[in-house]
Parts: C-alpha cells; structure tokens; sequence
C-alpha cells in the first residue's frame, strides 16, 4: 500500500496534480463546500483563487520534489484559467507554463499522456503520478493511462505528530 508514496519521492517522479480539492481546499461557498454562484454567469467575474492559502503538507512534499516535475490539470468551465495558474505559482512556485486546462475532465488522462510524450519521452510510466480527489476522475487515468494514481488524502494518511503539530513522514 506504501508503494504511491514511496513513488511520490522518488525525485525522477513527474507529478500531475489537480487544482481544486487538491492544491486548494474547495471551501470556496460561504454556507457550502463550493462557491454558491458556480453555474451561474456572475461567477465568471470572481476570482475565488484570490485569497486561498497553500495547503501545507503538500506545500511540503511540492517543495521537497522540486517544482521541475510537478505538473497541474485541471478542468476549468469558468474562464478562471489565469487566476487558477497565478495561485498556484504564488502558494507553490510551480511555473504558468506546467498549468494545463481543460473543459472536459475526461479530457485529462489524454492531455498528461500527451505532455508525457513530449517532455519525458523515456520515462518509465510507474514514475508519473496523477493526482486528484475525484474518484471518476482517477477510474479515469487507471483505465486510459499506464501511469500510477494518488488522491491527496495520502498526505493525511503519512503525518505524524511533531514537537510543532504535525509533519511529513
């Protein structure tokens, strides 16, 4: 069962991770988990990414891998691509340019074997990791990609208790 994480620091890993309910908290609503006008058109004119706060422990994991092979994608109806982006360059340092979107989740295993092709042409698929916290989503990657899954309740499963709170294994 340790296998995902010990795959998750090997520092050849490249890692595909999902924005929100991964990198943000998706408690963007004031009485809901998401945001109460989503599907609706003044959503477009919102920037909920604004005022998110990095999500530590895997800020951590971001930090120790090195941000050269962490990828972001994710599935974005709301025009809210370039807040998506700027959020996670600003919380995690990962670079605009390793931020890929699409409208379509079902989209997604297909646009991470593409990317793979094309910067890691000779990796091994058991070194890239697709994380997200939709479970359709990775039925998705295990059925269309060779590449491992991860959901992001891994960091909580791997924190132990420190003289400050909690760290990472």
């Amino acid at each position: 069962m340790n296998k995902i994480w010990d795959i998750l620091h090997d520092k050849k890993t490249v890692v595909f991770l999902d924005i929100d309910g991964v990198l943000t908290s998706y408690s963007y609503g004031e009485y809901h988990a998401h945001h109460e006008l989503d599907f609706t058109p003044e959503f477009r004119d919102i920037n909920i990414y604004a005022d998110c706060k990095r999500l530590e422990p895997i800020y951590r994991y971001i930090q120790q891998h090195g941000t050269d092979k962490i990828f972001c994608i994710s599935r974005e109806p709301h025009g809210h691509e370039a807040w998506k982006s700027e959020m996670v360059r600003k919380l995690y340092g990962i670079p605009i340019d390793h931020c890929y979107y699409t409208l379509d989740a079902s989209e997604k295993p297909k646009i991470v074997k593409s990317v793979v092709k094309k910067l890691f042409p000779d990796i091994d698929p058991r070194s890239v990791v697709c994380m997200d916290d939709n479970d359709e989503t990775l039925g998705m990657y295990m059925k269309e990609t060779p590449f491992c899954t991860a959901h992001p309740m891994i960091f909580m499963e791997h924190l132990l208790p420190d003289s400050q709170g909690f760290s990472l294994r």
